[in-house]
């Protein structure tokens, strides 16, 4: 009979010891296990819609099949913020994934891959970021900020996109075209990032251009250009012209003056002028420094900048709101006076102050 209770006591240590060697061997084949995620390197980053793959290692066969997850995230916990949760299951012990979407551009985003085996266990991979993801869309040119000018009538229409792994197809666009009274002058429509246009332009017309971009998934974004562009023409104008002044109100967020063109279609003596709503001289442009009083100008064009210029207007007819003795003016409203022979013309200027 006593040796009843130590074959009881044998089969129970036995089996103890058989549960803590398999705890002992799950426990140090789960410490083996790793997962790796392999994505982009560059910061800020290029592509739109990058391409990751993530990696397992040290995995049972008893842990197969896998299934992979890749979470990127504008949170570091990954408890919110989600803009890719993708999971795939898989034979292997990797997988490449590719997400669905665009990520938001100019976004601080992180990553990490989790690999979850047949038992439901996770293994998550070191976390990647901050990194901040790319533009969706950057206009090239023309685009300076101060306006710029071309010699062509058909200038050519550049621009930059995100890169879109192949799997999520290629960027579309639409350019337009757009006239000085806000009115639409060409369409167009491609896959390219150049676009010349179907017809000339108008010169010495200001013109402003807007790009439209959209994704096979639905993403979509526009971008206007940061100023307008003038297509220089040489041929001697029809008529005497003073233009609206450009910007206007100003100053903006670019440039702190304003531009001043007119077009002489004779010879002529000129007087370009700055007055308060009750005709009061504020600041003489012709005459003053850089014209004398009883220069006579030729027939032309006035106001624009150089040929190859990536301004939009000759330094001499700017004006920064002040006065003949610099002095900052108020803020308001301000006429600027045209005189040639026998023309008299004015335009409105919004000074808003500094």
């Amino acid at each position: 009979m006593a040796g009843r209770p130590a074959r009881a006591w044998l089969r129970r240590f036995a089996s103890i010891a058989l549960v803590s060697l398999t705890l002992g061997w799950s426990a140090t084949a789960a410490a083996q296990r790793t997962v790796t995620l392999v994505g982009p390197t560059d910061n800020p980053l290029r592509d739109g819609i990058p391409a990751f793959t993530v990696v397992a290692t040290g995995f049972a066969p008893s842990d197969l099949p896998l299934r992979f997850t890749l979470q990127v995230s504008t949170n570091v916990t990954f408890a919110t913020g989600l803009i890719a949760d993708t999971t795939v299951a898989g034979a292997g012990t990797s997988q490449t994934i590719v997400p669905r979407r665009v990520f938001p551009e100019g976004t601080l985003v992180f990553w990490r891959g989790v690999v979850t085996t047949v038992l439901g266990q996770q293994i998550n991979s070191a976390i990647t970021g901050p990194r901040t993801t790319a533009p969706w869309l950057t206009l090239l040119a023309p685009n300076n900020p101060n306006g710029s000018t071309v010699t062509s009538k058909r200038p050519t229409f550049s621009w930059t996109s995100a890169r879109l792994n192949p799997a999520a197809g290629r960027w579309q666009y639409e350019i337009r075209i757009i006239g000085p009274h806000l009115e639409t002058i060409l369409v167009g429509r491609m896959e390219d990032t150049l676009y010349v246009p179907i017809r000339d332009l108008e010169g010495n017309t200001s013109y402003r251009w807007t790009l439209s971009a959209w994704t096979a998934a639905g993403d979509t974004t526009r971008v206007q250009s940061a100023a307008s562009f003038v297509v220089l023409d040489p041929s001697m104008p029809p008529a005497t012209i003073l233009f609206q002044n450009f910007p206007n109100p100003f100053p903006n967020a670019r440039v702190d003056a304003t531009c001043v063109w007119f077009d002489l279609h004779t010879p002529s003596a000129v007087e370009l002028q700055i007055l308060d709503l009750r005709g009061n001289l504020v600041r003489s442009l012709i005459p003053g420094p850089a014209f004398a009083s009883t220069a006579t100008f030729p027939a032309g064009r006035y106001g624009r900048a150089s040929e190859g210029s990536n301004s939009g207007c000759d330094p001499r007819f700017l004006w920064d709101g002040t006065d003949d003795r610099g002095r900052t003016v108020s803020t308001g409203v301000y006429l600027i006076r045209l005189r040639t022979d026998g023309v008299e013309t004015f335009r409105k200027a919004l000074f808003k102050g500094r």
